[in-house]
């Protein structure tokens, strides 16, 4: 039998997870800056800009090949992890060989080895982002598989989510918000655009290293987690996971919800500079406005969950942010003090606000529910099989992830992403914000009674 762990150790658990998300932030948002900036803004891009059949960025198209030796690596990953029996644990030695990599790699990017515009800067992004998301992988799906190995019941899930979301959301959206504020302070210190970014992202990236180093000092698994290691083939464990129709409701689900956050999160810079006609670093304003959301929903999660349980709670919070999103697409883009700039910075701010509660949900429950997933499993296959869940799910969204980016970078090339053309930038937020409302649509055909009723009986709570 597993010894409860202890505050001090879930603490070091936790860490990991504001570690691997800033060395996505630097991927999904800082690079795709960098790379496809605003004209006028001080940075030159550094690969071709054209469309590929009309359709297709070249950014868009790294990234979408990155996301399939991603989530190619999820399922192996998730397979090997399961049936792992190493004596480090067979969650803790995936967590090794990948924690290097995942750190150094996003710093990389920002030292292309020629000049703008050039084929090898472009050989180099397409060579990172595929190192970078597969080394990604070998971390966080082992990482992930833990939470239902050492919080055995619903309420322990929703207390270690909680923990997880509190830990990681004052440094990660703090960063994601703030990040912009580098280049105001690099100018004001002599420093040019370019390399602001990079004391920026090498920071960043020793940062992450330490936090993702954490966890693997912390959880010891032979002490502290529940796991039976699985005997099923890579086929077999495959065939299995994908038979269990509740769980592909939820990762349809997700798949939707994923896209949508994706599509918005790297628009904050564009928003501040095209629509509002504001520095980069007045981003960092939207990260404030989205704290005191935040600090609340966390609370009422926390109650709503008690008593209507994860899935209704998860479709309110998707909801809301679907919401608060598309408000984005009846801005218009002016300077300060114009006619529209009042307005605009009402509505940015009043749905950045707005956001700040699903967000509180939408970092917490998704973790609960398919933890009920993988204890129904486990009562009938006998093994403890989370790894392999999470890198299903990994699988699915890591595709997804590169498609909200295609279609990110398809919108600011096509339909522009500077002040005279402001509707790429404008356009993000409808698009989202539909993407959301059918999450909420397929979430309702989730049966959260009949799979809580199928799961094993939870451990008593020490």
């Amino acid at each position: 039998m597993p010894e409860p762990i202890s505050s001090r150790r879930r603490l070091g658990y936790v860490l990991g997870n504001p570690g691997f998300q800033l060395t996505d932030r630097i991927v999904v948002a800082i690079a795709v800056y960098y790379y496809l900036p605003p004209p006028g803004r001080g940075l030159v891009p550094q690969i071709p800009e054209n469309l590929i059949l009309g359709f297709l960025t070249v950014f868009g198209l790294a990234m979408l090949l990155g996301r399939v030796c991603d989530s190619l690596t999820d399922v192996v990953v998730g397979w090997a992890s399961d049936r792992s029996r190493s004596r480090l644990g067979r969650r803790r030695v995936f967590l090794i060989a990948g924690v290097l990599p995942m750190a150094v790699i996003p710093a990389l990017l920002f030292f292309p080895p020629a000049a703008p515009g050039s084929s090898a800067n472009t050989l180099w992004l397409f060579v990172l982002l595929a190192l970078y998301f597969i080394s990604f992988t070998i971390y966080v799906a082992p990482y992930l598989a833990l939470i239902p190995e050492i919080a055995w019941t619903q309420q322990e899930r929703v207390s270690l989510g909680t923990l997880l979301a509190l830990v990681a959301f004052p440094i990660v959206g703090v960063f994601g918000s703030a990040w912009p504020l580098a280049i105001d302070l690099g100018r004001a210190a002599g420093l040019g655009p370019e390399a602001s970014l990079r004391v920026l992202v090498v920071g960043a990236s020793a940062l992450a290293l330490v936090l993702c180093a954490a966890p693997i000092a912390a959880v010891d698994e032979r002490r502290y987690a529940r796991s039976t290691a699985s005997e099923l083939s890579f086929r077999r464990a495959v065939m299995q996971t994908l038979g269990d129709r509740d769980f592909c409701v939820y990762l349809l689900a997700q798949c939707f919800f994923v896209f949508g956050v994706n599509v918005i999160q790297p628009v904050m810079p564009y928003l501040a500079t095209v629509v509002l006609g504001r520095s980069e670093g007045f981003a960092a304003w939207f990260g404030l406005a989205m704290f005191a959301g935040v600090g609340l929903g966390f609370a009422v999660v926390n109650a709503l969950v008690r008593r209507f349980g994860p899935k209704r709670v998860m479709m309110l919070c998707s909801g809301l942010l679907a919401l608060a999103v598309s408000s984005f697409g009846l801005l218009h883009a002016d300077v300060p003090g114009g006619s529209y700039d009042a307005r605009n910075l009402a509505m940015v701010f009043g749905a950045l606000a707005l956001v700040g509660i699903p967000v509180a949900g939408l970092l917490v429950l998704p973790n609960v529910m398919i933890g009920q997933l993988i204890d129904r499993d486990e009562r009938r296959s006998g093994s403890h099989r989370s790894a392999m869940f999470y890198g299903m799910q990994g699988f699915a969204t890591k595709w997804v992830y590169g498609l909200s980016l295609w279609v990110l970078t398809f919108l600011l090339a096509r339909f522009g992403n500077s002040p005279a053309e402001p509707l790429g930038v404008i356009l993000s937020g409808p698009v989202a914000g539909v993407a959301c409302l059918l999450s909420v649509a397929i979430l309702a055909f989730y049966p959260e009674r009949a799979v809580i009723a199928g799961a094993r009986p939870a451990a008593p709570a020490s």
